[in-house]
Formats: structure tokens, C-alpha cells, sequence
């Protein structure tokens, strides 16, 4: 069968391999797939009812390959992906190294689409970032945006496989009554909530916060007066966002639940009376950005209070590197041929 060559660097991660479970579940026709890691021999990776060998990143010949994704982080993305946009390969980055670049589209299908023209390299944003946009840019051409005030719930997943496994490493402890020294984060994060995200940095916002702030910027074209605080929660699958946002011109809630409800990749999520909001475990294992606790500010007419939820992994990482290789599909014919 005819299909798209892909490579995936960084297929051990946990973007590496929700993005191979995405693949298989949309039946996107492959005919060639390539996972690679550093260092990677004698591994494999699970596609469909398939193990896959993994193969070294340092030996590979981009030729093989129409498109590929990159999940292994800013220096492996710096190294390599030059090296495969010479080689004429349509390179989609998950890392953090080319978004604020001018020259490299910052791009949410759902949002800005047209921003990737014939663009060799296309970035996708942070995970916290896709979630907010597509929840803010229907909002923002309807009615304008003045402010917004993102508070961010986030989960270990989000910083990597090892947090997972501390996180569940303290439970065990927990349970066992025995002691656990942490690793990755200077805290524990069991029965804990860590104030901050990333490390401190320009004013006192940590990295996560200025993502937010920069890519939500870029990806709108417009400069949004966003302030961020990023907050990690003992959760492993799935982030929150309490979100307060002023807009430019008047609305109606009634208006502002159905124009979420009709927005692409959106699902109101918003029962007061049945008590029904989002929750991380509802938006597990799915692709919508789930929307609830709509609300006007008590103070300010135009103010307008939203939670934002979505699978970070999924969302807010493959399935919008998914998006994006399917918006610039056109660029090859099945079967390997540049077009």
C-alpha cells in the first residue's frame, strides 16, 4: 500500500509514541516508518499490532523520508533539523528551538493554517499555548481582545517520562510508608502543588509562562496583553487553564457558548446546575480542547472567565503535529514523490 514516509525523532518519549498511537488511530496510510532516538539501537517502538525497530538518529539518511517529527528536545532539533530541511524534508518541530524564530511559522492549524504557506519548517507550539488559542482565537475576532489572564494547572507528563515515574514512585512510597527522595522536581509534587513551571527568568516568569505569552503573540499576530502563571499539578495526564480574558467590543454569554460550541476542535463542556465541568480525566485519551465554567466577570462587561482542558499529549502535541502534516499533505503523492 501506498502511503507517506515519516520519520519521528524522539519515538521512545511520550510525544514520540502518543504521536505513533495517533497515526495508527486516524489510519493515516504510511509506507515507510522510520523511528529514531539517539543512541537507539536494540530498542523498539509499538505501531498498531507492530514493533518497530528503533533506529540511531546519527546514521540516518533523510532521503528515506517525506516529513518528520521532531519530539527530542531543543538540542537535537538544533543539531538535526537543518540537516533534514537540506535533504528536502518537511520538518514539523515540537521543540521550543525554532518558535519565536520570524523566519519559521509558529503554527494551530485550527487557528492560523495559512501562516505555513510552502514553509520547509513548521513549529508547533507548547502544549499550554494550543489549548489557549484555539479557545481564544474565535473569541478574539469576534469580539477583540484588551487582556488576558491565563493560571495554568499542568501535568507531569508535561515535563517528561521521568516525572511520570516519580510521580508514581511517590505513591508507592506513600502507600508503603517509607521514604522518597525526588529527583525531578525540588519539591515533592505528591499532595502538592508546585508554583512554577520551568525555571525563573526575565521579571520573575519561568520559561512556561513567557511560551505562553510569546506563542499565543505570534500565533494571533497581534501583541495580547497576556500574563501567565504556570503552575504544575500531581496529574498525570492533561492541563488546565483558568482564564480571564477582557474583549474590545460586547457579547452575550449565550453568544459565547455557541460560537465555542461551533469553533473547530472545541467542546463546551459547561453545566452549572448538573455541577459538569472539565476535568483532565475527561479530556484523556481524546483531541478536543474541552471549554466550561463560561462566566461573566461580576465587575467588568466585558470580562469574561473560561477553564480551558486538554490532553497535553495528544492536543496539545501529536494531534497538532498530525494537523499540521495533513495541511501540507499536498506536497507529496503517496508513494514517496515530492510534488
Amino acid at each position: 500500500m501506498s502511503g507517506y514516509r515519516i520519520a519521528i525523532v524522539g519515538a521512545t518519549g511520550l510525544v514520540g509514541q502518543t504521536l505513533l498511537e495517533v497515526l495508527h488511530e486516524y489510519r493515516v496510510p504510511v509506507s515507510e516508518l522510520v523511528p529514531l532516538a539517539r543512541e537507539g539501537q536494540g530498542r523498539t517502538v509499538r505501531y498498531g499490532d507492530d514493533e518497530i525497530p528503533v533506529e540511531a538518529l546519527e546514521e540516518m539518511d533523510w532521503r528515506r523520508v517525506d516529513v518528520a517529527f521532531f519530539a527530542a528536545g531543543n538540542d537535537v532539533s538544533a543539531t538535526y533539523v537543518p540537516e533534514a530541511v537540506r535533504h528536502g524534508v518537511t520538518v514539523i518541530d515540537k521543540s521550543s528551538r525554532w518558535r519565536m524564530d520570524p523566519e519559521i511559522p509558529l503554527v494551530v492549524p485550527q487557528v492560523n493554517r495559512d501562516a505555513i504557506k510552502d514553509a520547509p519548517l513548521i513549529a508547533s507550539p507548547n502544549c499550554s499555548t494550543i489549548q489557549l488559542v484555539v479557545a481564544l482565537a474565535p473569541i478574539y475576532r469576534q469580539w477583540g481582545l484588551k487582556r488576558v489572564i491565563v493560571s495554568t494547572y499542568q501535568s507531569v507528563s508535561g515535563t517528561g517520562r521521568e516525572a511520570v515515574v516519580e510521580l508514581e514512585e511517590e505513591v508507592r512510597a506513600r502507600v508503603d510508608g517509607r521514604p522518597y527522595e525526588v529527583q525531578v522536581y525540588p519539591v515533592p509534587i505528591l499532595h502538592n502543588v508546585l508554583a512554577h513551571c520551568d525555571a525563573f527568568g526575565e521579571l520573575d516568569y519561568t520559561g512556561e509562562e513567557w511560551k505562553l505569552m510569546r506563542e499565543t503573540a505570534k500565533i494571533l499576530a497581534t501583541p495580547i496583553r497576556l500574563s501567565a502563571t504556570a503552575v504544575r499539578v500531581p496529574v498525570y495526564v492533561g492541563h488546565a487553564e483558568s482564564v480571564y480574558l477582557e474583549t474590545e467590543r460586547p457579547w452575550s454569554l449565550e453568544e459565547v457558548r455557541q460560537l465555542l460550541a461551533q469553533s473547530p476542535a472545541v467542546r463546551v463542556v459547561d453545566d452549572p446546575r448538573a455541577g459538569t465541568v472539565p476535568t483532565p480525566l475527561d479530556a484523556a485519551g481524546q483531541d478536543d480542547v474541552l471549554v466550561g465554567r463560561i462566566r461573566q466577570d461580576p465587575f467588568e462587561p466585558t470580562g469574561l472567565h473560561l477553564f480551558v482542558v486538554a490532553d497535553n499529549l495528544r492536543r496539545g502535541a501529536a494531534t497538532n503535529a498530525l494537523d499540521i502534516m495533513m495541511a501540507v499533505s499536498d506536497r507529496w503523492e503517496l508513494g514517496g514523490q515530492h510534488r
